[in-house]
Parts: structure tokens; C-alpha cells; sequence
């Protein structure tokens, strides 16, 4: 079982622009409380005679009538506050049994083929639609089996001519998903397919977990094209924390069609074949050193049959991770400490110091 994640409840300001309104407090307050402002004051009573004045004992006005300035003050300090909306975070642990996996989604320029035949092409562009790469394929693929993995954490690394950590292990899968939506090939340099950096990164994030079940699961569509591990070196890696590697080698064999812009006169993609080396026996070796298996996957669905076939062959292990988190306001007793000082302010203006006539 995993040890509980540190949590740890963290403060701040739901709208904090509002606080730059606080700087309006010390300028009220010199204009009110200043001695040389409030002599300004036009006096309620003339009198000829002010010494006698002195002489009288002093009410309480004379110490009332600076707090109620003072109240009026705090009360707009403390709405400004409240309109900021003071609240605390605290993340909530998610207790779930699942399985970690890492799936390493190959970028590479071969990704934009299209594993369709030309008729098959201009029948959906027909329709109104846009036929696939093999890189859409795959993302619509990945973001279907995860919606169907509520309780395995999943991270995801992005390659082509280097790895990238697109996103550690987690259970909020609403996120991951609105990540991997935005994902468009040509993020990252295109020129490579770094399948042995790919599984080193996928390992690095597999290293400190707990669960019985390791996953990595390879999803390209070729052989390996630069970066500075080796993929048997980075199998070996993986064996080495018993994760267990999947290869899923897409696309069809043989050439395939590329979008090549749009004809100048038709206004129709034009397309054009090319044909992409792979290496099913270098992905077979990295099945076989982690024990796991390869799946050559021709399409998008039968892509999903593969991801479903190497998840249901495990158990689940006990995982605690964040899922969610909740907010607590505190803006109440802000609210409610400035109406008490309103109430304090409009009491003793218009009753204890009311001033006459």
C-alpha cells in the first residue's frame, strides 16, 4: 500500500486584484483623522466665550468620535477583503484500487499519414470530413481508453526527436484529457523518433511507485531515429523496476497517403504517398526483455482492442492519490465584521455624537 501523500490546506485570494483597492484606506484615513483636516471643520455652535468650554467635564463624544471614523475605515477594509474572497484549499486524497501506467505517444513527422486508401480519403472529404493521421487516431483512442480507466493512474510522454514529460501519474483524468486535446503534431521537433528516450522518461516517472502493476505502453509507428538511449537499454531500465513495456506498432504497411495542401483549382487535399520504415522485431525484443507483448495495431479500433486487451490481464493494487480539491470561503466573517462596524458607525453617528443642528 501507498504511504499517504503529504496534504497540505494552502490560502489565497479568489479575486486578489480587489486587495489593490486597500490603498484607498490610508488616504480616507488622512483626510479624516489628520488634526489639520479635521480642524477645517465648520463648528456646530459659535460661542464668544470658549474658555468655559474647558472648563467643563468632557462625554464620551470626545473619545467616541475618533473610533467611529476608525470604524467606518476598518468596515471598508474589511468589505474590500471579503470582495476577495479569502479561501483555503485542501487537496482530497483519492483511495481507489488501479493499476500505473505511462503511455509514450510517438510525435514524429510519419505520424501525419493517413491509413486510408485515395477512394477511402475522398469519400470523407465528401462527407464533410477530414480523413485522420495516424497521430489523431491515436490521441482519439488514448482519450477513449482513459475515460474508461477511472481508477488507474495514468502520465503520458510525448516524443519525436527527444522525450518530453507531458504528465506525471494521476487520477484526474478530466485534466489529462483537456491536455491531450490540445496536443497538435509539430509541438515538439517532428525530425526523430527517440523510442529509447521515450521509455527512459516513462521509467523515470515509474520509478517511486508502490503498485504491483507497472505499465508502459509504446504506441508508434516506426523505428527508432535518433536520441542518446538505445531502446533495449531503456527495456532493460524498465525490467529493472518491473515495469512491463507494450509496443503498439500503427498504421498500415506499405505506403501511405500525406496531406500535401489543398489544390489551387479544386480547393481538394492533395495528397501524396510515402512510405515509413518500421522495426516490428526491435519492438518484439522490447516486449520480450520486460515480458510483456507487441501488437501491431492497423487501425483506430483495433488500437482500442489492443489498450483494453493488456489492461484486463492485471490486478489492481491499493493507490492514494489527489483527485480533487476543496475550497473553503472565509469571506463570511469579513462580510460580517464590516456590517458590524457599519451598524457601530451609523449608531453613534446619528445617536451618541450626533452632531446639531
Amino acid at each position: 500500500m501507498m504511504s499517504s501523500p503529504l496534504l497540505i490546506a494552502t490560502f489565497a485570494f479568489a479575486h486578489p486584484w480587489v486587495l489593490g483597492l486597500l490603498i484607498l484606506i490610508p488616504l480616507l484615513a488622512v483626510m479624516m483623522l489628520m488634526p489639520r483636516y479635521r480642524a477645517r471643520r465648520q463648528p456646530s455652535f459659535l460661542f464668544s466665550a470658549t474658555g468655559r468650554l474647558a472648563q467643563r467635564p468632557r462625554g464620551p463624544r470626545v473619545v467616541l468620535d475618533p473610533l467611529i471614523d476608525l470604524a467606518l475605515l476598518l468596515a471598508l477594509a474589511a468589505m474590500i477583503v471579503a470582495i476577495a474572497r479569502p479561501q483555503t484549499s485542501e487537496p482530497l486524497p483519492a483511495q481507489v484500487e488501479g493499476i500505473d501506467i505511462f503511455v509514450a505517444l510517438d510525435m514524429s513527422g510519419s505520424m501525419r499519414a493517413i491509413d486510408l486508401d485515395p477512394a477511402e480519403a475522398r469519400a470523407l472529404e465528401a462527407r464533410g470530413q477530414r480523413p485522420p493521421t495516424r497521430f489523431e487516431d491515436a490521441v482519439r483512442t488514448l482519450r477513449e481508453f482513459i475515460a474508461t480507466r477511472p481508477n488507474d493512474r495514468i502520465g503520458v510522454v510525448l516524443f519525436a526527436q527527444d522525450a518530453y514529460l507531458h504528465f506525471p501519474l494521476t487520477l484526474d483524468h478530466e485534466l489529462l484529457d483537456d491536455s491531450l486535446a490540445s496536443l497538435q503534431l509539430g509541438d515538439i521537433d517532428d525530425s526523430g523518433t527517440a523510442i529509447g528516450n521515450a521509455l527512459g522518461r516513462a521509467v523515470a516517472g515509474l520509478v517511486e511507485s508502490e503498485a504491483e502493476s507497472k505499465l508502459i505502453i509504446l504506441i508508434t509507428d516506426g523505428d527508432r531515429r535518433g536520441g542518446n538511449i538505445s531502446p533495449v537499454q531503456a527495456a532493460e531500465m524498465a525490467r529493472d523496476i518491473d515495469a512491463v513495456v507494450y509496443p503498439i506498432l500503427v498504421g498500415r504497411e506499405g505506403k501511405a497517403l500525406i496531406a500535401a495542401g489543398r489544390d489551387i483549382f479544386s480547393g481538394r487535399i492533395a495528397y501524396q504517398t510515402s512510405e515509413f520504415p518500421i522495426n516490428p522485431e526491435l519492438m518484439q525484443e522490447i516486449a520480450s526483455i520486460t515480458g510483456g507483448q507487441y501488437f501491431r495495431a492497423f487501425d483506430a479500433r483495433s488500437m482500442r482492442e489492443d489498450l483494453h486487451e493488456i489492461i484486463d490481464a492485471y490486478d489492481r493494487t491499493e493507490l492514494e492519490d489527489i483527485k480533487s480539491v476543496r475550497y473553503r470561503e472565509h469571506y463570511h466573517s469579513w462580510a460580517l465584521a464590516a456590517l458590524l462596524l457599519l451598524a457601530f458607525h451609523f449608531f453613534a453617528r446619528h445617536t451618541l455624537c450626533r452632531t446639531f443642528p
